[in-house]
């Protein structure tokens, strides 16, 4: 039985590797004869910019350049089914009549000859009625929104920043009335018909003692004094009051407790907002930005997105619709012009992440610092892109076999990656890197715009109130010698 049983197993094992040579050698013509073979037919397709994915660039007399995604997708299924590619320039009349991609579908659509588009696009049912889709996506992305990075905060009124308008309003209230009741002290201090006291002890210098003499006990001298008083004490110049009266002293002693507190809080402010670079408030999702008032929003109006936030009636998308229509040129159908208008670092353009990234990368490369930012992904469904071609082709099921192919190996993917460029930018989507970066800096000249607005406003002040003043006199002066002369009789004003 041992002689038997060991001839059976080398039969068997001859049998199988038989039998896997077999499946080895007709593999290959398995797949051939399951695989669509065109046989070398031409196939035309619409090439149009799309950035990042597809970079259409036109030459002179008629030429142009095409490269990207798309690109080698196309190429790598003419290989692989065997048909030649011919590609066609969009139509420059159309795009500027209709748009970017309303061009490339009136091209499919009325010409003949023209199978389909290389570019993916999202699932409308407008676009279902008009075209095929293919049944497998070539790409899928979230959004978000590419956005000017924030500025630094204008330094010109950067001395108010450190109170609320309302802490400003309280102390000029209390200015105001404590600069009163002195006011009122003096004069009551100073008026005989209501005081008793004959002499006034007062504590300024010698040469100070005429501001408060009885013969000028107006109340506007006395306001204009304390006024100067108080202002001193609250920039830490100090001053000595004018009386030695008890009602006075407790009065200007609150009002130095007072003042101690208000002033050491506001520079301590003012030192850590001048060393300290202050950011506007960046813009993180759709709600920021329709309620910023300086970046307004730039949209497609042949992209889903666009035609969502355009065609909105109610929400945050009508919001930005209506900040959009304020200016025609902020609704475009280019993406060159869209390009254009973003580098302005004006507007924002709600979009898939991929292009965000790579517009991000493609500014930094440009002018070597991150001038624009990608936001977190946007609270709206991803969204999913297929090829198009003509109403009724057969080739469609061929596109679609292609790209599930290309996108279950990663090959999709890693030739979209290659084309963002984010390592080119690794600093724009480091957030410890931004975070780092703020730190303190010696103060500049810009820093202290504010304190010499204040001077030139002062100065100017000063020169007007000196203009006032020298007309003032020389109108008294002149009325003076009138009067002299009408007093000796030489003129008659009848």
């Amino acid at each position: 039985m041992g002689p038997l049983r060991f001839n059976q197993t080398i039969n068997c094992l001859i049998m199988s590797s038989l039998a896997i040579f077999v499946v080895f050698r007709t593999a290959p013509v398995n797949s051939l004869a399951t695989r669509a073979n065109f046989g070398g037919v031409e196939m035309k397709f619409v090439a149009i910019h799309n950035p990042p994915f597809d970079i259409f660039i036109r030459g002179p007399n008629g030429t142009f350049t095409v490269r990207g995604v798309a690109l080698n997708i196309i190429n790598w299924m003419s290989r692989y089914y065997n048909f030649k590619v011919t590609l066609v320039a969009v139509n420059e009349t159309l795009v500027e009549k209709f748009g970017t991609n309303e061009a490339a579908y009136h091209q499919l659509i009325e010409e003949k000859d023209i199978d389909g588009i290389i570019c993916a696009f999202g699932l409308t049912l407008d676009r279902m009625k008009r075209m095929d889709y293919t049944s497998s996506f070539s790409w899928v992305d979230g959004f978000s929104l590419v956005v000017p990075r924030p500025g630094e905060e204008s330094r010109l009124f950067a001395f108010t920043g450190p109170f609320q308008p309302t802490v400003w309003l309280f102390i000029l209230i209390s200015l105001m009335f404590i600069v009163g009741v002195m006011a009122v002290f003096t004069w009551f201090y100073k008026n005989p018909s209501f005081s008793n006291y004959k002499d006034i002890s007062i504590t300024n210098r010698k040469e100070d003692n005429t501001m408060m003499n009885p013969g000028r006990n107006r109340i506007s001298s006395y306001v204009s004094s304390y006024l100067i008083y108080v202002v001193n004490i609250l920039t830490n110049q100090g001053c000595r009051e004018a009386f030695d009266r008890h009602s006075f002293r407790i009065l200007a002693g609150f009002w130095l407790l007072g003042a101690m507190v208000l002033v050491n809080s506001y520079s301590g402010i003012v030192i850590s907002s001048l060393t300290v670079p202050k950011m506007k408030p960046p813009i993180e999702s759709l709600e920021d930005l329709a309620s910023n008032k300086e970046i307004g929003i730039v949209l497609r109006h042949d992209m889903t997105m666009g035609i969502q936030i355009l065609g909105a009636a109610s929400g945050v998308y009508k919001v930005l619709g209506d900040k959009a229509r304020l200016d025609p040129k902020q609704v475009v159908g280019d993406a060159f012009k869209l390009n254009k208008m973003l580098e302005t670092g004006k507007y924002a353009y709600p979009f898939i992440q991929t292009f965000n990234t790579w517009f991000v990368a493609l500014q930094y490369k440009k002018d070597g610092r991150c001038r624009f930012h990608a936001t977190k992904p946007l609270p709206v469904p991803h969204g999913y892109y297929f090829w198009l071609t003509k109403k009724g082709s057969s080739n469609t099921k061929l596109l679609s076999d292609g790209l599930i192919k290309l996108w279950e190996s990663g090959i999709t993917r890693f030739w979209t990656n290659s084309a963002i460029g984010l390592a080119k930018a690794a600093e724009c989507f480091d957030s410890k890197r931004q975070k780092s970066s703020a730190r303190q800096v010696p103060i500049r000249l810009y820093d202290l715009t504010s304190a010499f607005l204040i001077l030139g406003i002062g100065l100017g002040l000063a020169i007007l109130c000196f203009l006032i003043e020298l007309i003032k006199s020389k109108f008294q002066q002149g009325r003076r010698q009138l009067m002299q002369l009408k007093g000796r009789g030489c003129i008659d004003l009848k």
